[in-house]
């Protein structure tokens, strides 16, 4: 009886720790960005830039495939989008160049990860950035209203 009970418990253990393997085997394809809704790039470093969002709002986090040096000095990106699908995503073929330099080596998106409110604080604090933009006081708010209220004398 104790053999068949041993024997249901290792069944068990090895069926919960199979399904956990399998999860963790299943790998999600990163995230994808519409060219038509990128209105910017920010880089954090050589390696690493966020995307905006066509509204302004931070909302990737780009990791290159090798380094591109000359990344927080350059006025233009170029999006490469090597499927032709019309989006960039991580982990594929599409990548960034920078237009402006001599040598046009262009690097290949290694991820791409959406980012939330918590994720563009922490990353702010890690890099010592400000990626979102700053809200306005309320008292500065009210006498902007104020000032365009009243009639202009010419």
């Amino acid at each position: 009886m104790k053999v068949v009970f041993a024997m249901a418990l290792m069944l068990a253990v090895s069926a919960s720790a199979g399904a956990v393997s399998a999860e963790k085997a299943e790998v999600q394809k990163d995230a994808c960005v519409s060219l038509i809704r990128i209105g910017g790039l920010r880089p954090l470093d050589n390696r690493t830039a966020v995307i905006f969002s066509s509204t302004g709002k931070p909302s990737h986090l780009v990791k290159f495939g090798s380094p591109l040096p000359e990344l927080e000095f350059a006025l233009r990106y170029a999006y490469i989008d090597r499927d032709r699908d019309g989006q960039i995503c991580g982990r594929s073929r599409d990548g960034i160049a920078l237009p402006d330099e001599a040598i046009r080596i262009p690097t290949t998106i290694m991820s791409m990860t959406p980012l939330d409110a918590k994720a563009v604080e922490s990353l702010e604090l890690e890099y010592d950035v400000r990626l979102t933009r700053k809200p306005k006081n309320k008292a500065s708010a009210v006498e902007d209203e104020a000032e365009t209220a009243r009639p202009q004398n010419s």
